[in-house]
């Protein structure tokens, strides 16, 4: 903030390089004397001319008040002024009223609040988008809505695409920390070697590569707001003991660092997997899980919310209609009974994507079945699904499984390990049913 100040300070008592004014239309009207000493320019030869033949730069940016552009040759900061239907372009400063250093410093003076501001205002979401009027998922909003007004710790549980961020944010966004940052925290995306550094920050020195300085981590740029985990189930074990301390002490030590400092932020954790399970399994520590266990909001499957398919549906279309400027109204009775038909494996998330391809495609106001390219066998099959005569148990049983195994194989790109996590059984009893069944 002090090299903001100074630079500034310097852009406020330096030299006045003169000015110019145009009409309506852009065109000069008038040149300033000392503009014209400082540019060595002749009035009677740019009045009348257009601005854009006066100024490079960024002349278009017509709400900044203050805007860069180049001048006949020399880097310019121009404070606008409208007036009269009028525009009068005053140089602040030129190149050489600033060092390199002083621009650097400036820049990351302006960075730095930037960050701050996105940091707060990455909480785009509140309850109002949580579309759906089904019986489960307005006793799950109530429910949220209650706990928002809270400091405790929230567990969101849910399979992959039920919208898990989406509650998180909207309970920010009705805590007493809105306006404070929202930062969210994807354990499974960040490399384990890499994870205490970018959560619980790093001293200067701490490891080699790392800043004189050190780096706060995400735990201290969520302070007075909000942190949310998401994927908590795949949190480091060794960083388990650490998040373990930010909870109960609500303090936290950098790596390498000697000291704590004191945080005051509401941790909010989600997770598609059985927290218990891995407990049971000694992959997540007993006394975190209860820790987090304190508020536990299970997000439904869509499912188990069919009313909301369709209601779901028409909300994308709203939204895909603004951002591709189509104009659909409506979804065909064959379209909207395949839509119903289905178990949405990937939720929410799952509808979004379809729709969202069918608008790419669709021609005219109504959405059917064509702008998806689903295949007229593939639907025929759906329907047919539930018409199929029952099997013995044991038949149903190996079905089941089998369809259950190359779901999870699809989902893990074929990585069979991450595919026995999502069944929740042992990478051999994986192997074992996969040889049982002969799969590929």
């Amino acid at each position: 903030m002090i090299e903001m100040e100074k630079t500034l300070n310097l852009i406020e008592h330096s030299g006045d390089w003169g000015s110019f004014t145009t009409d309506v239309s852009g065109k000069l009207i008038d040149v300033s004397l000392d503009f014209c000493e400082h540019f060595s320019i002749d009035k009677r030869d740019w009045l009348g001319v257009s601005i854009h033949d006066v100024i490079q730069g960024s002349p278009g940016q017509k709400q900044k008040r203050v805007i860069f552009a180049t001048l006949f040759g020399y880097s310019c900061l121009l404070r606008v002024t409208n007036k009269d239907h009028q525009k009068l372009y005053r140089v602040i400063l030129r190149q050489e009223d600033l060092d390199h250093h002083e621009i650097l410093s400036f820049m990351n003076a302006v960075d730095g609040e930037k960050m701050k501001k996105k940091i707060v205002k990455s909480n785009r979401y509140s309850f109002d988008e949580i579309v759906g009027e089904s019986p489960v998922i307005t006793h799950i909003k109530e429910l949220a809505a209650r706990i928002a007004a809270s400091n405790s710790t929230v567990l969101l549980t849910g399979e992959s695409g039920t919208g898990k961020e989406l509650f998180a944010q909207a309970i920010h966004g009705l805590s007493t920390r809105k306006n404070h940052p929202f930062v969210a925290v994807n354990c499974a995306a960040i490399p384990e070697e890499l994870f205490e550094s970018e959560v619980f920050g790093y001293e200067g020195g701490a490891f080699s590569g790392a800043k004189k300085e050190g780096k706060p981590g995400k735990i201290e740029l969520a302070q007075h707001g909000t942190l949310f985990l998401d994927e908590i189930s795949e949190l480091p074990y060794q960083a388990q003991g650490k998040f373990l301390r930010v909870l109960q002490e609500r303090e936290v030590e950098r790596l390498g660092g000697t000291g704590c400092k004191n945080v005051d932020i509401r941790i909010v954790a989600a997770t598609n997997r059985d927290l218990k399970t891995l407990v049971q399994e000694g992959k997540f520590r007993q006394d975190l899980f209860y820790r987090l266990y304190v508020f536990d909001l299970k997000i439904p499957s869509l499912r188990q919310r069919k009313e909301d398919i369709l209601p779901l549906a028409y909300y994308f279309i709203q939204y895909f209609n603004d951002r591709l400027g189509r104009d659909v109204k409506k979804i065909d009775a064959t379209l909207q009974e395949w839509l119903l038909s289905q178990d949405w494996p990937g939720n929410v998330r799952e509808l979004k994507a379809l729709i969202e391809r069918g608008m790419n495609i669709v021609d005219g106001n109504v959405l059917s079945m064509d702008a998806l390219y689903i295949s007229p066998s593939h639907y025929t099959n759906q329907l047919e699904k539930e018409h199929e005569p029952l099997h013995s148990l044991e038949e149903e049983v190996r079905k089941a499984e089998i369809n259950a195994i190359q779901r999870a194989l699809e989902e893990a790109d074929g990585d069979r390990t991450k595919a026995a996590q999502k069944l929740n059984i042992h990478i051999a009893s994986l192997y074992r049913k996969i040889a049982k069944y002969k799969l590929k």
